[in-house]
C-alpha cells in the first residue's frame, strides 16, 4: 500500500501501543520527579477540557526495578576524617541491584528475543496480574514519598538515593547525608495541585492498600511528634565560648 511518510506515521502511531519504561544504573536523581508538574502544566493548557479524564479515568502501571534503596543501617558508616583524627557519618552505596528482583524478572524473558519483555519491569499482584492505578493516585503516592523522606529537621527532601538534584557541584552531599530544599518547595507545588484537583472533582482516590499504610504510619508519627518539635533542645539554648 502506497502512502505518503506523514500518512504512514499517523497510521503506525494510531496502532501503536504505549508502555511507560525506565532504566537504572547507579542510583535515582532527586528531582527526576519534579518535572511532572511541568509535564501537567502544559497538558492541561492544550487539553483543559480533560483533567478530570486524565487524573482520575487512566490507569497507568507501577515500574518493577531490580536496582533498590538500601536501608539507612545498611548505607550510613563511619568514615575517617581527611587527616585521619576523627570519623563522621557518611552515605556510601546506598542502593545496589536485588538479585531475587532480577530473577523475577526472568519469568517475563521473550523467547524471540531473549530480552525483558514489556511486562517484566512492571509490578505484578500475587495473581501474576500487573497493577495499575488512576494518574491521581499515582502522584498521592509520588508526594507521600517524598513528604516521609524529608530530612531530621522536616526540611530538605534526603538525597536517600545516592543522587543529588540536577547540580553537579551538589555530588558531594549525598555522602554527607544531604538534603534538597528545590525538591521540597517542588513538593508544595505537587501537594497544591493534589489538594486542589480533589476539591474540583470531588472524588475519591483510590490507592493501593501498601500506600494506605504508610499514610496512617506518617500521620501516626507526626501526631507523637507533635507541633514545633523538629529542632533539638541543644538548639534552643545560646553558648559564649
Amino acid at each position: 500500500i502506497m502512502t505518503s511518510l506523514p500518512g504512514l506515521i499517523d497510521n503506525v502511531l494510531a496502532a501503536a501501543t504505549v508502555s511507560p519504561m525506565a532504566v537504572s544504573k547507579d542510583g535515582y536523581w532527586a528531582d527526576h520527579w519534579t518535572y511532572y508538574m511541568d509535564l501537567i502544566e502544559t497538558y492541561l493548557k492544550i487539553y483543559p477540557d480533560q483533567e478530570e479524564k486524565f487524573l482520575y479515568d487512566e490507569e497507568l502501571p507501577y515500574y518493577f526495578s531490580s536496582r533498590v534503596v538500601r536501608p539507612r543501617a545498611q548505607k550510613y558508616v563511619l568514615s575517617t576524617s581527611f587527616n585521619g583524627k576523627w570519623y563522621h557519618v557518611r552515605q556510601l552505596n546506598p542502593s545496589f541491584e536485588d538479585s531475587s528482583r532480577r530473577k523475577r524478572m526472568r519469568h517475563y524473558v521473550s523467547n524471540y528475543s531473549g530480552w525483558f519483555r514489556t511486562e517484566a519491569h512492571y509490578h505484578h499482584n500475587k495473581r501474576g496480574t500487573i497493577v495499575k492505578s488512576s494518574p491521581i493516585a499515582k502522584l498521592f503516592l509520588l508526594a507521600t514519598v517524598k513528604f516521609a523522606t524529608r530530612d531530621a529537621y522536616g526540611m530538605g527532601i534526603e538525597y536517600e538515593g545516592g543522587k543529588p538534584g540536577w547540580n553537579d557541584a551538589m555530588n558531594g552531599l549525598v555522602g554527607m547525608l544531604g538534603s534538597g530544599m528545590p525538591e521540597t518547595y517542588e513538593l508544595k507545588v505537587l501537594l497544591n495541585y493534589l489538594r486542589k484537583a480533589a476539591l474540583k472533582f470531588g472524588r475519591p482516590i483510590v490507592v493501593p492498600k501498601e500506600l494506605a499504610t504508610l499514610i496512617r504510619k506518617i500521620a501516626n508519627a507526626l501526631d507523637e511528634l507533635g507541633d514545633g518539635e523538629y529542632m533539638p533542645q541543644e538548639q534552643n539554648k545560646s553558648t559564649i565560648n
